[in-house]
């Protein structure tokens, strides 16, 4: 069976749904020898999601990410013709919208519907387009997977498909994070500015990510008066909010020379930043899965998150859960996190025997075996 893979809408500055290709593509290229896969490709990005195995094609299309009218064009129009063209029998696409009108069987994996529940919190024509796409994709698609029981449920329940047409798989967790040392704190503080012990919080700075209350709390919290803040994620709709917040709490004090805004951390440095941080500070409104709950976990960091989605289904009894718009007991709990040694230690053992039951070859076996389940249907 030849499986045709559409990695064309993903960044080469790896994000969450990036990372979630690049580990699956791993495991199922060192778990599956038997059937072919076609990788497609963009010029920017090929050296990123390329996979170097016999039974793995590459097909770099003459496109990068930077004309994006451009780039949809050719994922539903050119696409489906070159699925065709290299004999594609299931076509996967891992980041959330399939193309248009495929010549053969259609995989997808939809990782969140935060543009269907909390639509006020993106730009209209982006949250207009993904609605429509999402909906033709999940319509046409003879399987979905998704990484949560909870978006599972959403899908069912905002695109009305039915239960027997959806498979949760969970995530993994990035081998990185158990191998890599990370660089020294000394070279976070040096090329950071960072000056004292810190709190992390990391994830694309969109308003669904709850980061201005975050900043409130962090400022509202008497035993993080002595903390620095590091946020870690790429700017996006919401961050002149983020902004705005940071200029309004540091009316007074020097709340502004506490938050360090990190656009992008490489794996050596973001595991850095984990490992010498004091706590994670994750209380998002909505998350599909929730990466940084377990990455945090893996090495050795306590975790605050929300009560909300898929976080506590993935979060366990190994974090402090809080509600997201509760900033009194989001305060609570990081005044907690940070005075409590006891609480902290008992959440790092929890988070260590927590993170072990995400592999991504428990993943890619849920794949695998729709994939070959699809093939006796060929």
């Amino acid at each position: 069976m030849r499986i045709g893979v559409h990695t064309l809408q993903l960044h080469r500055k790896i994000t969450g749904s990036g990372r979630f290709t690049q580990n699956l593509l791993r495991a199922l290229a060192q778990m599956d020898h038997d059937n072919e896969y076609v990788l497609f490709l963009r010029k920017d990005n090929a050296p990123y999601f390329s996979v170097k195995q016999e039974n793995f094609t590459n097909h770099v299309c003459n496109i990068t990410k930077k004309f994006k009218l451009w780039r949809i064009a050719y994922e539903h129009l050119r696409l489906p013709m070159l699925a065709r063209k290299h004999h594609v029998d299931v076509f996967w696409s891992p980041s959330d919208i399939a193309p248009w009108h495929l010549p053969c069987i259609s995989t997808v994996t939809i990782h969140d519907l935060k543009r269907f529940i909390i639509p006020q919190e993106f730009p209209l024509l982006e949250m207009k387009y993904f609605r429509m796409f999402l909906r033709n994709t999940a319509k046409r698609a003879n399987l979905i997977f998704t990484g949560s029981e909870s978006s599972g449920r959403d899908i069912m329940k905002y695109l009305h498909i039915p239960p027997e047409r959806i498979i949760v798989a969970h995530y993994g967790l990035d081998p990185a994070f158990l191998e890599e040392k990370g660089v020294s704190l000394d070279c976070l503080k040096r090329i950071h500015g960072i000056k004292r012990k810190y709190i992390l919080f990391v994830g694309q700075l969109i308003k669904s990510k709850n980061v201005p209350r975050m900043i409130r709390v962090f400022n509202q919290c008497k035993a993080a008066a002595d903390y620095d803040f590091v946020i870690i994620g790429q700017p996006s709709f919401g961050f002149n909010e983020v902004d705005q917040t940071i200029k309004r709490e540091s009316s007074s004090g020097n709340l502004r020379d506490r938050i360090h805004l990190v656009k992008w951390a490489s794996t050596e440095h973001l595991v850095a930043f984990y490992k010498n941080a004091s706590a994670l500070l994750y209380a998002s409104l909505y998350e599909g899965f929730g990466f940084p709950i377990l990455e945090a976990m893996a090495c050795g960091l306590p975790v605050i998150t929300s009560t909300t989605s898929s976080m506590p289904e993935v979060a366990g009894d190994a974090s402090l859960l809080v509600d997201p718009t509760d900033e009194k007991a989001m305060t609570a709990a990081l005044e907690r996190i940070l005075t409590d040694d006891q609480t902290r230690q008992i959440l790092i053992r929890k988070g260590y025997e927590r993170v072990t039951l995400f592999s991504w070859e428990n993943t890619a076996k849920k794949y695998l075996a729709v994939f070959n389940r699809l093939k006796q249907s060929l």
